[in-house]
């Protein structure tokens, strides 16, 4: 059951904060080393000095970027920047957007509280795999801070019908009030405006509503797993924790708790909701000792139907075209990846052959949906077998790396010690939803959410 409930959060006060578009950040883990420094540079209370400050020459434990992040919020709050709510509310959050093909849209959802649980156990479900080091980095933030500083974005489907009908959305929208407490645009020109809601029946009936849901994670799987540990360490140190109970049987799922530790901040969207779209990552392979285009591509041979788009200097920009357009055609039912080879003046529609191509590599027992995918046929079969890249090594990104735009990618192939790129179709919201339904991970940057959640718009804190 998703047990969801309101908070009051920490808000930036445009009296004390000035410009509000000034303090507001992408999500910490998509901001270079150069977007850090300009972020820092454009308000002393950008929220960067809270998700991702600085690192120093003479940091040392209890005396480092974590550290300075707790003093920094501390001090914020002190001094008005920050203030909290006066009643707890679920915040109304809505992104307007124009997508790559012109068209205006917007994704609604909400933000409030989920009581933890873990994955597998209850209604909460991930999608893809983590590390341990960036979980052991927001951890160590979480315990410095006490706060929730960013929301997980999670997914719910809705009530069964054509149209599917959007209770929850569409009772937030009529609750909602004509000015928004928020209203600011990010960087990559998406208008992000909060309400807040206080309305205790409408807090009740979304609560209510979303109790029989499942929800998926979207992004975010790093510090859901991180609550879940924070959770742990500080049931170990209450001595009369109100999930006592549980703990001492040594359940893996928590009775109902009521300290703040319970819970997490997130981000709920419909997987119906107009407005939500899904980006391909590509991948571009480098430093494989040893390897041949002509026997690589020979090999490939043997799981993939090829279709070559060959070209001239002169005509490569129309022939990119084409293979792209090739690409994204008629995808459904196929696998389907573009791949282009450095030193060879040809691209290619790489379209995995029927039957049973893939058994060999997976259990036969597997649920087909993932080993159908793209991102698991290239990293299982193309990466692991055909290459041999361990799985170990493609998590450390030994020989990899993740471009978000097609042309980039390309371009890059050509670069410095890079060998391979491979573009990617967008993964489905029904795949996501059938791969975690299935107590299965896909590999990392299988998806990309979009629009991204901003930082700075909402904190929950543990702490008073």
């Amino acid at each position: 059951m998703a047990v969801v409930k309101p908070f009051s959060a920490l808000r930036y006060s445009p009296d004390k904060a000035g410009d509000l578009n000034k303090v507001m950040a992408p999500p910490y883990d998509v901001i270079s080393s150069e977007f850090q420094e300009e972020l820092y540079r454009r308000s002393p209370y950008n929220v960067i000095r809270l998700i991702l400050g600085k690192t120093n020459p003479d940091d040392s434990p209890g005396h480092d970027r974590y550290s300075r992040a707790s003093e920094c919020l501390d001090k914020w709050r002190k001094e008005g920047v920050l203030a909290r709510d006066p009643a707890p509310a679920i915040y109304y959050y809505t992104q307007g957007y124009t997508s790559k093909d012109g068209v205006a849209k917007t994704r609604r959802g909400f933000i409030a509280l989920l009581k933890l649980e873990e994955f597998g156990k209850g209604s909460i479900h991930p999608h893809e795999r983590t590390l341990s080091g960036p979980k052991a980095d927001r951890l160590n933030l979480l315990k410095a801070t006490e706060a929730n500083l960013c929301c997980i974005f999670s997914l719910y489907p809705e009530s069964k019908g054509v149209p599917p009908e959007k209770r929850i959305t569409a009772m937030l929208e009529a609750a909602a009030s004509s000015n928004p407490i928020i209203a600011v645009k990010g960087d990559d020109e998406v208008t992000n405006k909060l309400w807040m809601i206080d309305d205790a029946e409408v807090i009740e009936k979304t609560a209510s509503a979303m109790r029989d849901k499942t929800l998926f994670i979207a992004d975010g799987h790093h510090r859901y797993e991180t609550a879940l540990n924070y959770r742990d360490l500080r049931l170990k140190s209450t001595p009369k924790p109100t999930s006592e109970a549980g703990w001492q049987a040594g359940e893996a799922g928590w009775l109902a708790g009521t300290e703040p530790f319970n819970y997490v901040m997130m981000y709920f969207a419909s997987m119906d909701d107009e407005g939500l779209e899904i980006f391909p990552t590509h991948r571009v392979v480098h430093g494989l000792n040893g390897f041949t285009a002509k026997a690589f591509l020979e090999r490939l041979g043997s799981y993939f139907d090829m279709e070559e788009f060959a070209f001239a200097a002169m005509d490569e920009a129309a022939v990119r075209l084409r293979f792209m357009k090739k690409l994204g055609e008629g995808t459904k039912g196929s696998t389907r990846l573009g791949l282009f080879v450095r030193d060879r003046d040809a691209y290619y529609v790489l379209t995995l052959k029927g039957g049973k191509t893939m058994d060999r590599i997976f259990d036969p027992a597997m649920a087909d949906v993932y080993k159908t995918l793209d991102v698991s046929v290239l990293h299982s079969l193309i990466l692991g077998d055909v290459l041999g890249v361990s799985r170990e090594a493609q998590e450390r990104q030994e020989n990899l790396l993740y471009v978000k735009d097609a042309n980039e990618a390309l371009d890059a192939g050509r670069k410095d010690k890079n060998q391979l790129v491979f573009l990617m179709n967008p993964t489905k919201v029904e795949d996501v939803k059938r791969v975690s339904e299935a107590g299965l991970l896909m590999p990392q940057k299988s998806t990309y959410f979009y629009p991204k959640l901003l930082s700075g718009l909402v904190i929950n804190s543990f702490r008073d």
